[in-house]
């Protein structure tokens, strides 16, 4: 890749993070915007784009903003996801479990499979 693109990449990517750092800043703590990002944020806020990202993320009004509590969410968030885990590995072992019983019951003389399927529809 070019060099002008690669600068030109890196400019846009710089400005979309110090922009969406600048409006979520009050959002993650509570330590006051330090001033540069309050420049930023000022400039950000003056956009259509920025208007409308700060509406979406909740902090277009510094005064209302509640700062989320980060451990909490991730707490929340690992929750979720062992739950989940565990779900899919119950499901998992039910689905084996139910393979190998029919397995089984197929290797089984015709008698004793007709005498467990009457059992199993009962």
């Amino acid at each position: 890749m070019p060099f002008i693109f690669q600068f030109i990449l890196t400019l846009a990517t710089s400005v979309a993070v110090i922009s969406g750092a600048s409006l979520v800043w009050p959002k993650i703590t509570s330590q006051p915007l330090p001033e540069p990002l309050t420049q930023v944020r000022n400039v950000v806020l003056q956009t259509d784009l920025g208007k409308q990202a700060a509406q979406v993320l909740g902090v277009s009004d510094t005064n209302t903003i509640e700062p989320i509590n980060i451990s909490s969410a991730a707490g929340e968030v690992v929750s979720s996801v062992v739950s989940s885990a565990s779900q899919k590995v119950q499901e998992a072992a039910t689905k084996e479990v139910i393979i190998q019983v029919v397995k089984k019951i197929e290797t089984l003389e015709p008698g004793e499979q007709e005498v467990i399927k009457k059992e199993i529809c009962q």
